[in-house]
């Protein structure tokens, strides 16, 4: 490649062009060559020169073509590859907590996208003798993989901008009102522990309101109902709570969700003082993740207070050897504050579908 080879040949301590050529290289690659070394590559731009590259591809748009014929033409697949790259290399900033790098190129991808959009819509209306530009990246699947995946992250704050914007193209979807009601469930409780409760307040009923939507538009969502029920309960809101949790443990799609119902509805009772049914519940949960600790932790606290300590310590005890065993089901508890599991590779792989590779 062009740009290794100058990162190799020049001397000292020289830094190579980092221009608009040299910018599309590295994209073309990224779509049909090496993406590895792509990734490598514009990892080693600075900020400044993305930036600069990104701007003098936007006011290049009058070389934009479907099919490229003169040598100045400019693929506009290499264009929706371009942002493709900035948005992996985000995301991999934001997995390696180097916030400014992931700034630096969600902004980029985010910019691209929104900007060859428009490119593309100018082009056809100026009724060019080109071909027409269709952009392939779906506008609902570009926000929506990026929201999932930021919150799969750990980061809601970085979510909620996408999920917001994949509400606004696609605003009777139900799949994008269960993200987004992920999305800020997650935010009230990242700002509760931040003793931000007036934000915290605000997130949650952002939160009921998106989930109720979702279920308003597909009552057969089953996860909509789960996390609804588990947002109503985290509010004490058990009467509430109780019916849409029932449903899902009679109803859910998967063990999953069986389990995570139950161990909700074991909560319920407690704050109910139905402790018997609390314990049952625990053990249903367990019986449908059998490596769950929250579960049997939950059992044990049951069991310790109705029965003493004896009672809990080999549940303690089972747990902890679990914990040891390199090979177990991890326990969905854990990453259930961040989206189903599964949501964001699933999205992420539908937008990245368009690559050439």
């Amino acid at each position: 490649m062009l740009l290794l080879w100058l990162l190799v040949a020049a001397p000292g301590p020289v830094r190579p062009q980092y221009d608009l050529t040299n910018y599309l290289i590295v994209a073309a690659h990224y779509r049909t060559g090496n993406p590895a070394a792509a990734l490598r590559e514009i990892r080693e731009w600075r900020g400044a020169e993305v930036a600069a590259a990104v701007g003098a591809l936007r006011k290049a748009e009058g070389r934009l073509r479907a099919v490229p014929v003169q040598a100045s033409d400019i693929d506009f697949r290499t264009v929706e590859a371009a942002v493709l790259l900035h948005a992996e290399v985000g995301l991999v900033a934001l997995a390696a907590v180097s916030p400014v790098d992931a700034e630096t190129h969600l902004e980029a991808s985010l910019g691209l996208f929104e900007w060859s959009g428009l490119a593309a819509s100018r082009q056809r209306e100026r009724a060019s003798p080109a071909l027409p530009i269709w952009p392939r990246i779906d506008r609902r699947d570009y926000y929506f993989a990026l929201a999932s995946a930021t919150l799969a992250f750990g980061v809601p704050l970085a979510a909620r901008p996408f999920a917001e914007a994949a509400a606004r193209a696609a605003p009777m979807d139900a799949e994008v009102c269960l993200l987004s009601g992920c999305v800020n469930a997650c935010l009230a409780e990242a700002f509760a522990l931040r003793h931000r409760d007036s934000d915290a307040g605000r997130s949650r009923e952002a939160a009921e309101r998106d989930l109720r939507d979702a279920l308003a538009l597909d009552p057969g969502l089953q996860e909509a109902r789960l996390r609804l029920g588990k947002l109503l309960l985290d509010g004490r809101r058990t009467i509430e709570a109780e019916p849409l949790l029932a449903e899902v443990d009679e109803r859910g799609a998967d063990d999953r969700q069986r389990y995570m119902a139950r161990l909700f509805l074991g909560r319920v009772a407690d704050l109910r003082g139905r402790h018997e049914e609390a314990t049952r519940l625990y053990r249903r949960a367990l019986q449908a993740w059998p490596d769950s600790q929250a579960a049997r932790l939950a059992l044990a606290h049951a069991l310790e207070r109705s029965s003493g300590p004896a009672a809990a310590r080999p549940l303690v005890a089972a747990s902890l050897a679990a914990s040891a065993r390199l090979v177990r089901a991890p326990d969905p508890w854990w990453d259930y504050p961040f989206g189903p599991r599964g949501l964001a590779t699933a999205a992420l792989a539908r937008v990245w579908g368009v690559l050439d590779r």
